[in-house]
């Protein structure tokens, strides 16, 4: 893990860009944490995007509270109604 000050982020970007293929740079403004930038591929981009939405947030919080409440189904059961719901819909 590598520390940079703000400054020496505007004065050695792609320097520090670089620094991230090895660990995380955490910037530091006033002597005091701010930002951590990280490496990911491409490939990491999407799951990135998906665990950090909103809506999915929400979701698995309310997955959560229903878990914690006893409000869960097994997977059996959840297919079975998905393949009941097939059947209707034809």
């Amino acid at each position: 893990m590598k520390f940079i000050n703000i400054q020496e982020l505007k004065n050695k970007t792609s320097e520090v860009l670089r620094m991230t293929q090895d660990s995380d740079v955490i910037v530091i403004s006033q002597s005091k944490p701010i930002a951590i930038i990280r490496h990911f591929s491409e490939d990491e981009l999407e799951d990135y995007v998906l665990m950090n939405h909103p809506d999915f947030l929400l979701q698995m919080e309310k997955a959560y509270q229903d878990a914690k409440a006893g409000k869960v189904t097994d997977i059996d059961t959840y297919l079975d109604s998905l393949k009941a719901e097939d059947r209707d819909a034809i």
